[in-house]
């Protein structure tokens, strides 16, 4: 989103105009040679150099100023949605507040930055929907807050409302709380000591799409969706140790990892069904984060130069967005091994390699799971560590991820009291069968016993009854039929191997 500057804060000196003391010369009349006299440019000259005195005059006496009276004649124009952020230097503050984003409630309309040196770090504030003022810690490090004589203390991007008289402090700079400003010519100054910035028009957008959003869905009877957690997922045990330690707990506490490198791509390769997909939807609802889906291929473009874009696009979001997880699924068609052949093909996989270096180096809080199937195919030089330094690899259950999985997948089922269920689990195991194979198996056992107890057919001369559904339960041979088509149809698409003869 490109901000706009705000113009209403119009400096006193630009409605400042000298008129000169003496007649313009009309160019039109009789005897007159030269547009304007030598006069007239000096003075022009003399007007603009007097303006900028002013200005620099103005500057100087803003710096004289206390970073708390500032803030306090700040609070007396600010509203809700409006965010104020001190500190030294507006590109670190912005990157720090971006850790803070889980903090701000509200949409933000306008943004103020006060710059000063003596702030204790990086502060940002906020009004409330209560109209209460709120500091938000955007130091890496806890702040202290000093109200009614007692000290507190706010975690790292934490915040909580303040009232005057209250003193902020961090690393020996204190800050305190005003109830208002004691010099009234801090008002006049406000374009000088804040830098002001406007995208109402683009918050008013957002709220107006998320509520005609809320009016549509408001009367739809939609079943919650169950996020999937880890918890949810069976037989990758493994693969999930390896994405809590490098993801998900330096999400949660950046402070015990502040001296550990991080890994920020991730080869997930296997067969298909393994479960890719599901253990990253998992990470993302563990983590809490944003994040994009996408098969390799849709990035891709028969127009020249737009495949290099798309990926700059793609990364760009996700640093503005940041914590943010990228799942890219079919990865060996995007990267595989450059060899010259395909020129357009090797610029892709360079600035695939150009945006994780970025990653790396910026330490960024951006993730990118690759999913493939064929390892081999990716470019060696994207494998490395650096890049995708972390390949992870899934599997085909064992017979206890088998049992685990089918409970995952049949807890919800209407399952016979006298199911064996350790016989369906062993032939389940023995049919060779990954995550996904293993929910086909549940739901076609399900449509089985609806066949089987003539649910189907009454569905068909729409006499169906609650009692029907109630008094359903799904037995051994619906599994075991399921099973059996299964295996059947894996059969039949083997191809047959060399030197084999029809009967």
């Amino acid at each position: 989103m490109r901000i706009q500057k705000l113009n209403n804060l119009t400096p006193i000196s630009q409605n400042y105009t000298v008129q000169p003391k003496h007649k313009s010369v009309d160019s039109n009349s009789v005897g007159s040679s030269k547009p304007m006299e030598l006069r007239d440019l000096t003075y022009n000259r003399l007007q603009i150099n007097f303006r900028g005195e002013i200005e620099k005059a103005a500057l100087a006496l803003v710096k004289q100023f206390p970073l708390e009276e500032k803030l306090a004649d700040a609070f007396s124009f600010m509203k809700h949605g409006d965010l104020l952020i001190t500190g030294s230097n507006l590109k670190s503050a912005q990157a720090a507040m971006m850790n803070s984003i889980p903090r701000v409630k509200d949409v933000i309309k306008r943004a103020f930055f006060i710059e000063d040196d003596k702030s204790p770090g990086i502060l940002g504030f906020m009004k409330n929907s209560l109209n209460e003022m709120e500091v938000i810690n955007g130091n890496p490090e806890r702040l202290f807050l000093t109200t009614d004589g007692k000290e507190y203390y706010l975690d790292a991007y934490d915040s909580y409302y303040v009232i005057p008289g209250d003193k902020l402090k961090y690393k020996g700079k204190e800050l305190g709380i005003l109830e208002k400003p004691q010099s009234r010519s801090l008002a006049f100054h406000r374009y000088i000591y804040a830098k002001a910035f406007n995208f109402e028009k683009e918050a008013e957008k957002v709220i107006q799409g998320q509520n005609k959003k809320t009016l549509k869905e408001l009367y739809q009877d939609k079943k919650p969706i169950q996020q999937v957690m880890f918890s949810d997922v069976a037989g990758a045990d493994n693969v999930i140790k390896e994405l809590k330690e490098g993801i998900l707990y330096p999400l949660r506490n950046p402070k015990a990892y502040e001296n550990i490198d991080l890994t920020h791509g991730y080869i997930l390769h296997g067969p298909p069904g393994t479960g890719k997909t599901y253990v990253a939807k998992a990470l993302q609802n563990e983590a809490g984060i944003n994040a994009k889906y996408l098969n390799g291929l849709e990035l891709e473009s028969k127009w020249v130069g737009d495949s290099e874009k798309g990926w700059r696009d793609l990364f760009d979001e996700a640093i503005e967005n940041q914590p943010y997880l990228i799942f890219l699924d079919e990865f060996d068609a995007v990267a595989r091994a450059r060899g010259g052949h395909d020129v357009y093909g090797d610029k892709v996989v360079n600035q695939i390699l150009t945006l994780m270096t970025d990653i790396e180096d910026n330490k960024h809080d951006v993730f990118v799971l690759a999913a493939t199937n064929n390892k081999e195919a990716i470019d060696p030089a994207i494998l490395r560590s650096g890049r995708f330094g972390k390949h992870l690899e899934f599997k085909k259950p064992d017979r206890d991820g088998v049992s685990k999985i089918f409970d995952i997948h049949a807890k919800k089922k209407p399952l016979d009291e006298n199911l064996n269920k350790e016989e369906i689990i062993q032939a389940i195991f023995e049919a060779d069968v990954t995550g996904a194979d293993i929910k086909r198996i549940v739901n076609d056992a399900y449509l089985n016993g609806y066949s089987r107890a003539g649910i189907l057919d009454k569905l068909d001369r729409n006499t169906l009854t609650d009692a029907d559904l109630e008094m359903f339960k799904i037995a051994d041979e619906d599994f075991m039929k399921a099973i059996d088509n299964f295996k059947a149809s894996r059969s039949s698409g083997k191809r047959k191997p060399i030197g084999y003869n029809r009967p």
